[in-house]
């Protein structure tokens, strides 16, 4: 596995985004990995949904945590075009939600500011289709890596499955293919709100590395059922260490394996 995505789905308050950011820092140490979390969840299904600190709050999020963990890396999703200049200096990788990941202008813009750029998979969007997404930012920017993550497919009106064989063909053209195991997960509740299977999570999460994924995306919070968004499918930040060890065995038997 080369590369982990993981924290909590939303910025919600200053304290608990540096609780986590530190948390994870130790668990993560020598590893390659990337503090994610989202200041505008900006497609809730609810109008009534909360969003997120905002932008011009995360600015200031973004350079403290920096500032407190010097060697962190960062990304978070942007939603319009006008907020990808302003955080070329803080965001290591830029993520692009699912629900816009054809959007030429939103690609292209990120191309033009970032080195990485991240796709979430549409769920309604082939792995044939995806690899569109990569054109477009590799003939604006040559040098910008092109990443994909698997966040499941639309399957009927509520609920999502994993092509789990999409991995390779996806590998072929993207830079890395992440697997996005909380996500993965949603399907819609009885009441219209979209739920998730937190158990679910932690069994794609482990098996992951078996599908040949260069790596993981996994949204973790101390209390998820407290949590602004995802409360049905993050991960416990608790869990995280033993799932995290369990990840590295079965990496081992494969690689003794190959």
């Amino acid at each position: 596995m080369n590369t982990f995505i993981l924290g909590p789905c939303t910025m919600e308050t200053k304290e608990i985004y540096l609780g986590i950011a530190k948390e994870l820092s130790d668990l993560m140490s020598g590893k390659n990995w990337i503090f994610k979390s989202s200041f505008d969840k900006a497609n809730r299904s609810s109008i009534e949904g909360k969003r997120g600190c905002g932008y011009d709050e995360a600015i200031e999020w973004f350079k403290e945590v920096k500032t407190i963990i010097p060697d962190i890396k960062l990304t978070t999703d942007v939603h319009e075009t006008w907020q990808i200049e302003g955080l070329r200096d803080l965001i290591d990788v830029l993520q692009i939600p699912a629900f816009l990941c054809r959007q030429t202008d939103m690609l292209t813009e990120a191309a033009r500011n970032f080195d990485i750029v991240n796709i979430k998979k549409g769920q309604w969007m082939s792995p044939q289709n995806m690899i569109q997404g990569v054109d477009k930012i590799k003939n604006t920017n040559s040098n910008c890596q092109a990443w994909c993550t698997e966040r499941g497919s639309q399957f009927g009106y509520g609920q999502l499955i994993v092509d789990l064989g999409s991995a390779g063909f996806l590998r072929s053209h993207f830079d890395e293919v992440i697997f996005d195991v909380t996500h993965s997960t949603q399907k819609l509740k009885e009441n219209g709100r979209t739920g998730g299977d937190r158990e679910l999570a932690k069994k794609y999460l482990l098996t992951s590395t078996v599908f040949g994924y260069t790596g993981l995306f996994a949204e973790c919070h101390p209390r998820p059922e407290e949590a602004y968004s995802d409360k049905d499918c993050q991960i416990y930040l608790s869990d995280m260490p033993r799932l995290l060890k369990q990840l590295e065995g079965i990496s081992d038997i494969i690689s003794n394996e190959e």
